[in-house]
């Protein structure tokens, strides 16, 4: 895509803040960055995980309001922002553009109600089971899946601390759901760990 403007962002690096002005529409080129709330000193919960070649905070940057989260760069980042008057051009003379967009739109929401699951989820270990299983995602039918999250990444996503979240894998690990290799998830079967999380 030839208009907007790339900008690359070192590791933890803020690319918006959450109530900033939602006047452009990031794309991923490379690297990977989270989309955080904060609800409380101290205390930081990802909703949303993204990497090359995806779009994010769709809604508002259609809108033109606020952005609802802030966003960081979880490693050195490319990306391309798109200012939202073009956005909203692109939409309206585009209908491959606008499908591809409400395509997105779709799978953003389905990562929504998993975020809502798995805050729903009183036990530390369901809450993880279901992290991992969202993390799986379309790579659930391939066989063995590597996760490469930090253990602290999957404690923000699941709302918990890291030595809960430590704790709560080993278990997860003893009940045979996954095994551990050279300090990487490794799922055997993703069937097996959605039948843990119902």
């Amino acid at each position: 895509m030839s208009r907007g403007s790339k900008r690359a962002f070192p590791a933890g690096n803020e690319i918006f803040a959450e109530g900033d002005q939602a006047n452009f529409l990031p794309f991923v080129i490379s690297g990977k960055v989270k989309m955080v709330r904060y609800p409380e000193a101290g205390k930081e919960v990802i909703i949303g995980v993204f990497s090359a070649g995806e779009v994010f905070a769709i809604p508002p940057a259609l809108d033109g309001k606020q952005f609802p989260a802030t966003a960081v760069a979880m490693e050195d980042s490319k990306l391309l922002l798109l200012p939202q008057n073009e956005f909203r051009s692109l939409m309206s003379s585009s209908p491959e553009f606008s499908a591809a967009i409400m395509d997105r739109m779709c799978g953003i929401l389905r990562q929504m109600t998993d975020t809502a699951q798995i805050f729903a989820t009183p036990s530390a270990e369901h809450r993880v089971a279901n992290v991992l299983v969202s993390l799986a995602g379309d790579n659930a039918k391939d066989g063995s899946i590597k996760i490469s999250h930090r253990r602290q990444d999957i404690a923000e996503m699941a709302g918990l601390t890291v030595e809960t979240t430590i704790r709560s894998i080993r278990k997860l690990a003893d009940r045979g759901l996954f095994d551990i290799v050279h300090g990487k998830i490794h799922i055997k079967s993703v069937e097996s760990l959605q039948a843990f999380t119902k």
